[in-house]
């Protein structure tokens, strides 16, 4: 009985890149379903250095932030890439390096749509 919970709640914990990520307007990162961190323009501020391929986003007191340092530059929907990516939570700081991520959606304002199947992380970059 305890078995078949635990598989009922596990297939239960699914996050489609559809509903997590795409219908997301704001450069953002989200965590399992959950957003972690939006970008605000009264309170935030991006940084992008384009020979590190890195992205960064924060708040103006620094106490959260998000940085996706990619393996190659983001620029086209079904490339895949590897990005080591680190984000602040309300307890602690997360990095997960060598995540595997597929570009989902670009705009011509520079926003990048790149989602982990494996890791459940979804985030919106923008190219500055």
């Amino acid at each position: 009985m305890i078995i078949a919970v635990t598989l009922l709640a596990a297939s239960c914990e699914k996050y489609d890149v559809t509903e997590v990520l795409l219908q997301r307007s704001d450069i953002s990162l989200t965590w399992k379903g959950k957003l972690q961190m939006s970008y605000d323009e009264s309170r935030c501020q991006l940084g992008f250095n384009e020979e590190k391929k890195e992205f960064r986003v924060y708040d103006d007191p620094l106490g959260y932030w998000f940085i996706v340092r990619c393996s190659q530059m983001p620029q086209h929907m079904d490339q895949t890439l590897k990005a080591d990516v680190e984000w602040t939570t309300a307890n602690d700081t997360r990095t997960e390096k060598g995540v595997e991520f597929s570009v989902e959606k670009t705009d011509s304002q520079g926003k990048i749509w790149m989602w982990s199947k494996s890791k459940k992380i979804g985030v919106v970059i923008r190219q500055l």
